[in-house]
């Protein structure tokens, strides 16, 4: 059997077979959710649900290989990209989280040898946050791990004339969600239909996105 014919019959290998979104909607979406879009809804939901994915992976990967949660991985990133000595304030505004949450995240990192606090040059009431050597080693191995797994998975599933293609579309839809952050959303009516009773664990439930076909 040819590579194709595996590929229509399922039997491939991974890599052969034709890929299909992990998320579907069901066939009366559009009746239940009046002014909605079956399809947009679909490519709206696997957006997101591959961006979860893929920031999963480094997530993974430096949670088991250096025990490092996602936001202390950031904040050592956020550092030595830098370059310099940050005020938490500056740290937390770069990782869009509270500063409350930043002193929670930089006390675990300076009991683990990762950062330092140091006093600020300009102004003895404030403090600067540094990364240690060992933390340094750390970024060193991580970031470069990362990128060669970026390209694996991007790569190993897209030509260069498709990643170009999906850089193209990523970017209208980036810019596409930067303006409706300043619209108000739209109000609509969700109409009633016979609902079945679900079985838990089922295919429907496992493959429903948030908030749509339910």
């Amino acid at each position: 059997m040819s590579s194709k014919a595996a590929a229509r019959d399922g039997r491939g290998s991974p890599s052969q077979r034709v890929a299909e979104p992990l998320i579907r909607v069901g066939g009366d979406f559009e009746d239940e959710y009046p002014g909605a879009s079956a399809l947009a809804t679909e490519c709206y939901a696997n957006l997101v649900r591959a961006g979860d994915l893929l920031i999963g992976l480094h997530n993974r990967h430096s949670h088991d290989a250096y025990q490092l949660s996602a936001s202390g991985r950031q904040v050592l990133a956020i550092i030595e990209g830098a370059a310099q000595p940050l005020e938490p304030s500056v740290i937390a505004e770069r990782l869009i989280v509270t500063t409350g949450t930043m002193t929670a995240v930089l006390d675990t990192l300076e009991r683990r040898g990762l950062v330092r606090r140091v006093p600020h040059n300009n102004d003895r009431r404030k403090l600067l946050v540094d990364i240690t050597p060992a933390a340094r080693a750390i970024v060193d191995e991580l970031l470069p791990s990362f990128h060669a797994r970026e390209r694996d998975v991007i790569s190993g599933s897209l030509s260069i004339k498709d990643q170009r293609e999906l850089l193209r579309l990523v970017a209208r839809v980036q810019r596409a969600a930067v303006l409706a952050s300043s619209t108000p959303p739209r109000r609509g009516a969700r109409q009633a239909r016979h609902r079945a009773p679900r079985v838990a664990g089922s295919a429907r439930d496992a493959r429903a996105p948030d908030g749509a076909g339910s």
